[in-house]
């Protein structure tokens, strides 16, 4: 026995392949017998000296064919489909990379790159995940535009790869690629980019505790794992620190454990109550951010997102939200709706739909009522879209003509469409948009003369604060190296207003702003100096023009000259709308 010990084959085989899963095995020579491992299931020797007694994972290797005639193949080998994956996220990032380079800041994307220079328990606007991430890659990569995006390209690829994973079959994830999201917005980094990781990555851990509770074939439901419970809670917990809408995942999560047949709710509450209790303890940053100035951001978000329409506005205002969406993915996942809760009870009896189902009927029904009672951002509803893509694959499958078929997978043409133009328009601008309506071409020229207003500033020489009137333009004078604050009462409040300075706290400063500041806001300052002024032209129309001011208080001399004698000192002529 003890050579028959040392004699055993440690010889694997790749036996085949089909479209779920291989099996690999290994061959031990007689009286033993054939064991079988699944792949993903673990690995380990079996060994039985009855070559008729079949145990499970155990076969008789006299119902195989002899070692001879199997052909032998690497155990490293992955399956072709795996090898597509991997293949299609590198030229995805490969094209991420060169969209990053291409499109232009956006003005929020510097504004919380700002947030990562000055990291807090959360922020004005939104809590502090997008910051966080933002921080991670600058401090890894440098503070480039490309490093600042990165978190947002990792996490579109992740999320794409959540839907391919869960959807059967997968005729819209090539569409869905070219969609607005996962092609040029796949680069913006916002708060969307962890609060759609984190969705995703919910969704995941949400259908691995549906199919322990439902097993197939009648199986008694197997108990899900504490750590699994615990886990779930930090992917809550991460995501509420993303963005305040990841909230909407806890009652379509309830849902879905409702729509589960045969499961006793003493087999999931608890554990679903406990996932609650860990992401709350995660939250705790937000309550104690907002505690220390009154609540006042998380009120200001609650007043924004419970705008009530003015009379007779609700139906633009839901036509406005609907149109967004449907520029976003086309117009099946708002037809779809209907037939989704209609089918319910047939969808969840898989417990890969049931979660999908879910998590995309309960936030979308959510938001499409909402957008009837008043304005509502369209962005709000692109984590229902996660969610829907497995749905409305299993709908496809459902289809038997053709011309049905063909007309679902051309509801995406739209979205596509409007991701070929606006990569045509990045590399020249089309004319179909009047210049002043063109914003990607406007938003380059307002960062390229952000640039000017830098580059004046420190050439004019005085180490004096910089003021300016919206929370958009400090990120970007910011980003250009000037310490930027923001005039608090001219625009919305941010994140920069929160402990604000005013002008009157100093004797001199410069504006950088649209024309003269209204008087209420500079009270105790003269006529300012001229120090730049810098036109907004795009496709050789003067939009706007922006102006570098020097305000000074009368009782300061060591510059009183006048704004004139300024500008013709700068060489620059002055002109009516400078002083209207």
């Amino acid at each position: 026995m003890a050579s028959s010990l040392s004699d055993l084959t440690t010889t694997r085989f790749l036996l085949h392949q089909n479209s779920s899963r291989s099996r690999i095995v290994r061959i031990f020579p007689e009286p033993f017998i054939l064991t079988v491992w699944t792949a993903g299931n673990g690995c380990g020797t079996t060994k039985h000296p009855n070559p008729n007694a079949v145990q499970p994972g155990v076969v008789p290797l006299a119902q195989f064919r002899p070692q001879s005639q199997v052909q032998a193949t690497p155990i490293l080998r992955l399956p072709r489909a795996h090898w597509r994956g991997m293949l299609g996220c590198g030229v995805l990032l490969i094209v991420y990379l060169l969209f990053a380079q291409s499109v232009p800041a956006a003005d929020d994307e510097l504004y919380y790159w700002c947030w990562a220079q000055h990291l807090q328990l959360s922020y004005f606007d939104h809590p502090g995940m997008c910051a966080y991430l933002i921080r991670v890659a600058t401090e890894l990569f440098g503070h480039s535009l490309l490093a600042i995006r990165l978190p947002a390209m990792l996490s579109s690829l992740f999320v794409l790869g959540v839907i391919t994973h869960l959807s059967r079959p997968r005729v819209f994830i090539p569409l869905l690629v070219l969609s607005p999201l996962f092609s040029l917005g796949a680069v913006l980094v916002t708060p969307d980019t962890p609060l759609l990781l984190f969705w995703a990555g919910y969704l995941v851990w949400l259908h691995a505790v549906h199919v322990r509770l439902t097993p197939p074939n009648g199986a008694a439901a197997e108990r899900v794992p504490v750590g699994l419970w615990c886990l779930g809670g930090v992917i809550l917990g991460c995501g509420a620190l993303s963005k305040y809408t990841m909230v909407l995942a806890v009652p379509a999560g309830c849902v879905s454990f409702l729509l589960a047949r045969g499961v006793s709710w003493r087999v999931w509450l608890p554990g679903y109550i406990g996932h609650g209790v860990i992401s709350a303890i995660l939250t705790t940053p937000i309550v104690v951010f907002n505690s220390q100035y009154d609540f006042a951001p998380l009120l200001f978000q609650w007043e924004h997102a419970h705008q009530a329409a003015q009379p007779g506005t609700r139906i633009i205002s839901f036509v406005d939200f609907v149109s967004v969406q449907i520029l976003f993915f086309g117009i099946l996942p708002i037809v779809l709706l209907p037939w989704v809760w209609w089918r319910i009870r047939t969808l969840a009896a898989d417990p890969r739909l049931r979660v999908c189902a879910a998590l995309y009927a309960v936030p979308m029904t959510i938001f499409l009522y909402k957008a009837t009672q008043g304005p509502l951002e369209g962005n709000w509803a692109l984590v229902a879209f996660i969610g829907f893509w497995p749905i409305a694959a299993a709908w496809y499958a459902g289809l038997t003509a053709a011309f049905p078929r063909w007309l679902a997978g051309a509801t995406l043409f739209l979205p596509a469409g409007c991701s070929v133009l606006l990569a045509a328009h990045l590399v020249e601008p089309l004319m179909l948009l009047p210049p002043h309506r063109d914003r990607i071409t406007r938003q380059a020229g307002r960062l390229e003369v952000a640039h000017q207003a830098a580059q004046a500033i420190h050439q004019h020489g005085e180490a004096v604060p910089v003021f300016t009137t919206s929370y958009q333009m400090v990120a970007a004078l910011r980003f250009h190296g000037l310490d930027a604050r923001q005039i608090a009462g001219a625009t919305r409040p941010s994140n920069f207003t929160l402990t604000p300075e005013r002008l009157e706290q100093f004797d001199r400063v410069y504006v950088f702003s649209e024309g003269l500041l209204p008087a209420s806001l500079v009270p105790g300052f003269g006529s300012p100096k001229i120090v730049a002024n810098l036109p907004l032209i795009i496709r050789g129309e003067l939009i706007t023009c922006y102006q570098v001011l020097l305000y000074t208080k009368p009782g300061d001399r060591a510059n009183g000259s006048k704004a004139t004698e300024t500008a013709h000192n700068l060489g620059e002529p002055l002109t009516p709308w400078l002083f209207e």
